[in-house]
This record gives structure tokens, C-alpha cells and sequence, in this order.
């Protein structure tokens, strides 16, 4: 045997054995038997499926932002599995609430009688968010909890006739009954092999095969399986209200109508046929998850099958039914879901049966009504929206949309993740030195802010929330330090507030994330930098200079056409934003690199401050670890401090007991945390930093400055010390950092210039 031929037969093994765990085909009474042992598994609605489709995936009750805080935010992690393409969706954690918010209430009604309509700017992630349910269905249909069956009529060849063949009152119907001897019943004709069928008819509609038990003997069996499986009284058991309506398609009644009279109303002769099949949900192959993309064609259509084969080989007491086929993408979608692809970018007279199709749960063809198990999605912009508002219909389709905003993303940490596939593919061509995609995302992110609304808040708020400008409400969504422009205090207040800024525009027409530079356009401009330029590492600056570009052309987009008002919607400022913020990050980099001081000094002195301050305040003692002795707290070292500081003569006392306070404020607010100096007093430890910077600042400007030089012609202006220095610099810019060496000076470059500029205004 070949080695192919192995792999091939070990290949067929495990296909025959997953194929078998499945379950895959079943006859009726084996179907019976899952659901008395599964009951309220395998009679659910498509809402009630999905519903346990989020929850099977679990959620997280908290997250962590770039600064390592812990936000109270409910992601279901079924979004971090991600589309088909595996790319997970960033954010959205309000959109995927309001979503499970309105499965939970179909569920609740027992109808799907809305269309959940997500609408939003153009690259928001609408339908990407629809394709991670749909890959998350897909994986739930392939484990035990998420089965889900459909089934099919099997008709055997009459080669195998025996005198036993049965007759109804109408007559033999052209086929005969196996019998097993051992179980004393007839055979199911599930598990012929495809010589013995004669016909096969599929059900279109995925019906679930529970509904060929007709009512109200499928009400009493199902409350009876329900009562067994959690040991209550049947009078107690409360069964879905979609699993109780006529389920079956016209054409299946048809058929189970007239075998049903073929068998002189013997049921269980009619189950024979019954073939159980389980499938799976497939967004590629269209089962039970279908897009309607913007066409003007129907939905779903009817169609009279005369030449197949299955119906031409059908026995006699079928062929008085005119058999019709019902497709598309409604008929598709059919037990899953159905997504509208832009909906308002058709005609409206194109999508007005949503009207009665979405709240009656019915589908009107041509030859019959048919009950449907369907969740509807739909997906638009906000022009198309606007534009839809202003027309009279808009007032009777309202009622039956739930309209769920979907914003651009307004955290800095959340945007750069989008991009992470395609660093690691331009990564491939170029190098790409630390925070180029975030000098690229915080612009993208400044030009989606909107202005606050003073108004909004309470009058002792006011002042500081205008002074709020995009920059500082940037860092203050990502929970980042807020610049210069606010005192510690003023810090304070606004991270209490963040949530109540944060939500300030929601539920309005014009909110936060409907304008701005969108994912696509961010991704467009990362490849245009990466194509343009000449070096062989993408930098900021090479950022910065794309910017600059984008900004001549103001008409190709809408977001450059806003006037600008207190620094919002000002684009060009935005650059001079991200300059500077680059060239703080940059430098905080390049002076731990110079190894002047040891890692954490910084942090260490300020911790030694606050222990000292507080045990001054509560009039307590400082343990000493060289000694081992109990001290009184360091008036000199207090003094030291405070003088880098700012505190002035007459004010110790008051901002000592303004360290204790805050630290009290932190733990209130933050009960889980461990209490971290530097992230309670950042604003301290920033002055300290840049008060060290003051005072070295010669030292190391030449230092910069020997980097620059280094490997060229003017290496000789400094000293080999200056130059040593500044090679382990660069090794450490190298090693700690990632910076190549090509990078790391043109950085040290940029540096330079932005500091013999001065400060902007």
C-alpha cells in the first residue's frame, strides 16, 4: 500500500468516526430518544439558539486597557474568536449587550417579530459583527450542545417487495415494509443504502423534524420529556410558543397527509420514512445563515418541479401532489439568521414585505403561507438612514426595527489592535519601528471626538469639561495621563467622570464615532506609507508626512470638510498633537535607554516620599530596614521632594494630607487593585522625571547628538567617551525598545528639532 493510500484510509477512519459521534443520521425513534434526554435542547427557536450560542462561549466580566486598569466591561468572547477569516472584532461591547439585550426578549415573546438593524459609519464593523455570530454559530452546530437537525422522506426501491406488502384502503402505494425480527418492529428506512432509495426528498425549510408529530400529541410528549428532565409537574413545564404552531412546509404536509391515509392512519408506518439528518450551520454554504445583499430581486421564490428524478420515482399515492420547491435566501436563512447587506440601498418598495414577513414570522408564496424561524439582521449607513428618517413609510417600519448604533472605536489601545495583521504582513517587507501605528491610530481617534456639551453637566463641572480639548479627551478614554493642561486634581476629577463623558452622546443623532477617519481609511494610509517611502523602516514621521499629504485634498473626505471649533474637527492641529505626544513617549524612551539612572530610581524616590508624607500626617513612624528601628519621617526628605514638586513654603501640611486623601479616593474607587504609587501620583512622578531632565539636559543633548554621528565623518567633535555612551544608547534603544538602528536616529533626529522649536502653542 502506498503512503497515500495510508493517509487516505487513516483519513477515511476518522471521517467515519467523527461522522458517527454526531450522530449525522438517525431514524425517528433514535431522534425521539435524544429529545427525551435533551429536550428544550432540540426544540429551540433560532433567537433561543443563538441566545445559547453567546452564552456557550462565555464572557468576561472585566478588561484591561493599555495602562493595565481594570475596566467593569461584559464582552461575550464569541467575538474573540472572530470572522471566518479568524479576525477578531475589536471592541463593540455595547453593540454585542444590545444585541444579546434583544435575543433575550424574542426569546421572552417567543416571536422574532423585529429586525435588529445595526447602523453606523461606514467601516464600523457592522458586518463584521454579524460574521462573528456566524462563525460562532458554525462552531456551536459542531459540539453536542449546539445540534441541530433537519430531516428528510426516504422512499425505497420496490425491488425488494415480499407477499408482506402493505395495502391501505386505497391500495398497495408501491413499496414494502422491512421487518426486524429481533426488536419486533419494521424497519425505518433511514439507513438504506442509496441502491435501495428509490426517492429522496430534502426539506427545504430545515424544518425540525418535532413537528411532524402533530398536535396536540407533540404538546403532550414534549411537556412530558420536559417534566422528566428537570423532576417538575408537567402542569409546571412552559414549552416554547414557536414549537406549538404548524411547522412542517406545505409540500412535507402534503406528503405526511397522504401517507398518513396510504397507511390507514398508522403514524409509526409513516416515521419509517423519516431519515433525521443533523446539519450545520455554514455562512459560506448558505445553511441557515444567508445575505441579502442589495438587489433588486425577491427573497424568496417558488418553482413546480416536473423532471426530477426523486419525484418522478415517487410511489402512486403521491402523485396527486403538484410538488413545488421554494428557494432563496429567506428559504436559506430559514432556522438561523438572515442578513439585510445595506438594506437601505434598495428600493423601498423592495423590502416592504419585511413589514408583515418580520412580524408575523411568515413567508407569503404563491402557493402557501409558511411559518418561519428566523432572526433578521440588518446593516446601513448613516447617510442611508438620514435620508430613509425623512420618508413617510419610516414610521411603520420604526416598529419593527431595533436600531443599534455601531461608532467608530474612541480608545487608542482598541484602534491598534485592528491593524495587528496587517503590522505582522508589512512587517514581512519593511521594518516598522515602535508606535508608527500609533502615532497613525491616536490621529484616527482625535478626528472622531466630538465637542462636549457643558450643558450636560452640573455647573461646578463646567469649566474643566471645556477645557476638556480632543487631545486630553483621547488619553482620557484610554485611561492614559491627560497632558500638562490639567493639575493632579483636575486629573482626579475627569477619571471619575470618564464613563459620564463617555456616554454624554448616546441615543443622539449625532454622536461620538459617527464622523471621523474610519478603519479603512486608517488601513488605506498604513499601506500607502509603506509603499511610499524609501527607508527601510516605516517611522512616525513617515506618518506624519502621509498626514500631511491627506490633508491637501480636503474633498475626498467628509471628515476634513468639518470646521473646526475649540480644537475639535481641526485636523491639522491633530498632527502637531501626535508630534508632540510621539516626541514625550520618544524621549521617556531614549533617557532610560542612556542608563543615567537605574531602572524604577524615579518611582522608587516617590515611594520613599509618599510612605514618609502619610506616616507625617497620621503621626507615625517609618520602619527602618538598614537599623531595624522605628524612625521618625525625613523633614529633609519631604522638603527635597516637594521642592521638585512646586510645593511652596506655607502648603506641606495641606499637600501631604492631599497624598493620603488620594490614595484613600483610589482604593474607594478601585477596591480589587493593588495600590501602585506611580499610577496614583503619575502627575508627581512626570514632574520628577522632567525636573531630572532639567538638570542633565547638556548632558544629554550631547548625547543625542554623538548618536547621530556615530559611524560617520564627524565622529571626531566628541569625545570617545560621548560616542561609547552614546553606542550603549543605542544598543539599549535597540534591545529594550525594538528601534533598528536606522530608526532609532532618525527619531533622535526628530527629537532634536522638536525641542529646538520649543513648546507649541
Amino acid at each position: 500500500m502506498s503512503v497515500n493510500q495510508t493517509m487516505i484510509k487513516d483519513v477515511s477512519k476518522d471521517v467515519k468516526r467523527i461522522f458517527k459521534e454526531r450522530q449525522s443520521i438517525l431514524s425517528f425513534d433514535e431522534f425521539l430518544d435524544l429529545v427525551k434526554n435533551k429536550p428544550e435542547r432540540l426544540m429551540r427557536s433560532a433567537a433561543a439558539y443563538l441566545q445559547d450560542c453567546f452564552l456557550y462561549f462565555g464572557e468576561t466580566g472585566e478588561s484591561r486597557d493599555s495602562s493595565g486598569n481594570i475596566e467593569d466591561i461584559r464582552r461575550f468572547k464569541l467575538f474573540d474568536t472572530g470572522t471566518d477569516k479568524g479576525v477578531p472584532i475589536v471592541g463593540g461591547e455595547g453593540v454585542q449587550q444590545e444585541i444579546f439585550r434583544v435575543l433575550r426578549a424574542f426569546v421572552s415573546q417567543g416571536i422574532a417579530n423585529k429586525v435588529i438593524f445595526l447602523h453606523g459609519p461606514n467601516g464600523s464593523a457592522k458586518s463584521s459583527t454579524i460574521e462573528a455570530i456566524s462563525h460562532g454559530m458554525q462552531r456551536y452546530s459542531e459540539v453536542d450542545d449546539g445540534a441541530v437537525y433537519r430531516f428528510n422522506w426516504i422512499f425505497p426501491v420496490d425491488k425488494g417487495s415480499t407477499p408482506r406488502s402493505v395495502s391501505g384502503e386505497s391500495g398497495p402505494i408501491g413499496f414494502s415494509a422491512r421487518y426486524d425480527e429481533n426488536s419486533g418492529k419494521e424497519e425505518s428506512y433511514a439507513y438504506l443504502d442509496d441502491n435501495q432509495i428509490s426517492s429522496k426528498l430534502q426539506s427545504e425549510f430545515k424544518e425540525n423534524p418535532l413537528f411532524l408529530i402533530p398536535m396536540p400529541f407533540r404538546d403532550k410528549m414534549l411537556r412530558e420529556f420536559v417534566a422528566l428532565s428537570k423532576n417538575i409537574p408537567e402542569a409546571s413545564v412552559e414549552l416554547p410558543a414557536h414549537i406549538l404552531l404548524p411547522g412542517l412546509s406545505k409540500r412535507n404536509q402534503l406528503i405526511f397527509e397522504n401517507l398518513l391515509a396510504a397507511y390507514d392512519g398508522e403514524i409509526e408506518k409513516v416515521f419509517r420514512h423519516i431519515q433525521v439528518e443533523r446539519f450545520f450551520y455554514s455562512r459560506q454554504y448558505r445553511v441557515g445563515i444567508s445575505t441579502v445583499e442589495p438587489q433588486m430581486s425577491m427573497d424568496a421564490q417558488e418553482k413546480q418541479l416536473t423532471m426530477d428524478r426523486n419525484i418522478a420515482n415517487l410511489p402512486a399515492v403521491l402523485h396527486n401532489i403538484r410538488f413545488t420547491e421554494s428557494f432563496g435566501e429567506i428559504v436559506e436563512a430559514n432556522r438561523g439568521i438572515l442578513e439585510f447587506s445595506d438594506l437601505l440601498k434598495r428600493p423601498l418598495e423592495a423590502f416592504k414585505y419585511l413589514l408583515t414577513t418580520v412580524e408575523r414570522a411568515t413567508l407569503g408564496l404563491p402557493s402557501a403561507t409558511q411559518n418561519l424561524d428566523v432572526v433578521f439582521l440588518a446593516t446601513a449607513n448613516e447617510k442611508h438612514l438620514d435620508a430613509f428618517k425623512t420618508l413617510p413609510d419610516f414610521s411603520s417600519f420604526r416598529g419593527r426595527f431595533e436600531l443599534i448604533t455601531v461608532p467608530y472605536l474612541l480608545k487608542l489601545s482598541e484602534e491598534t489592535r485592528i491593524y495587528q495583521r496587517d503590522v505582522i504582513a508589512i512587517s514581512k517587507m519593511k521594518k516598522i519601528a515602535p508606535h508608527t501605528v500609533d502615532c497613525l491610530c491616536l490621529w484616527a481617534v482625535l478626528t472622531r471626538l466630538k465637542h462636549p456639551d457643558s450643558d450636560a453637566y452640573p455647573n461646578e463641572l463646567r469649566e474643566i469639561i471645556n477645557r476638556l480639548d480632543p487631545f486630553a479627551k483621547a488619553m482620557l478614554y484610554d485611561q492614559r495621563p491627560l497632558g500638562d493642561g490639567f493639575v493632579a486634581a483636575d486629573q482626579v476629577t475627569l477619571r471619575q467622570m470618564r464613563s459620564l463623558v463617555m456616554s454624554e452622546s448616546v441615543g443622539n443623532v449625532i454622536y461620538e464615532g459617527r464622523f471621523g477617519a474610519s478603519p479603512r481609511e486608517v488601513k488605506a494610509l498604513l499601506y500607502r506609507v509603506a509603499e511610499d517611502t524609501e527607508a527601510e523602516t516605516l517611522t512616525p514621521m513617515s506618518v506624519f508626512s502621509e498626514l500631511e499629504k491627506l490633508l491637501k485634498d480636503r474633498s475626498v473626505y467628509d471628515f476634513l470638510q468639518f470646521e473646526a471649533r475649540n480644537k475639535y474637527h481641526d485636523t491639522a492641529f491633530f498632527i502637531r498633537n501626535v508630534r508632540d505626544w510621539f516626541a514625550g513617549v520618544f524621549e521617556e524612551e531614549v533617557l532610560s535607554a542612556m542608563l543615567l539612572v537605574e531602572e524604577g530610581q524615579y518611582e522608587h524616590l516617590l515611594s520613599r516620599y509618599v510612605d514618609h508624607a502619610v506616616a507625617f500626617v497620621k503621626k507615625e513612624q517609618i520602619f527602618n530596614r538598614k537599623t531595624e528601628s522605628h524612625d521618625a519621617p525625613s523633614e529633609q526628605l519631604m522638603q527635597d521632594v516637594e521642592s521638585i514638586l512646586g510645593v511652596s513654603g506655607g502648603e506641606p501640611m495641606r499637600f501631604r494630607e492631599s497624598l493620603l486623601a488620594r490614595i484613600a479616593g483610589y482604593k474607594i474607587d478601585n477596591p480589587k487593585d493593588k495600590i501602585e504609587i506611580s499610577k496614583i501620583f503619575f502627575d508627581h512622578l512626570q514632574r520628577i522625571k522632567e525636573h531630572y531632565y532639567e538638570q542633565k539636559s547638556r548632558l544629554i543633548e550631547a548625547n543625542m547628538r554623538a548618536i547621530l554621528v556615530l559611524d560617520g565623518e564627524h565622529e571626531r567633535q566628541f569625545t570617545e567617551k560621548q560616542l561609547g555612551v552614546a553606542r550603549s544608547t543605542l544598543k539599549e534603544l535597540e534591545s529594550q525598545f525594538g528601534y533598528d538602528g536606522a530608526s532609532a536616529k532618525e527619531c533622535v533626529k526628530f527629537l532634536l528639532m522638536t525641542k529646538d522649536q520649543g513648546p507649541r502653542p
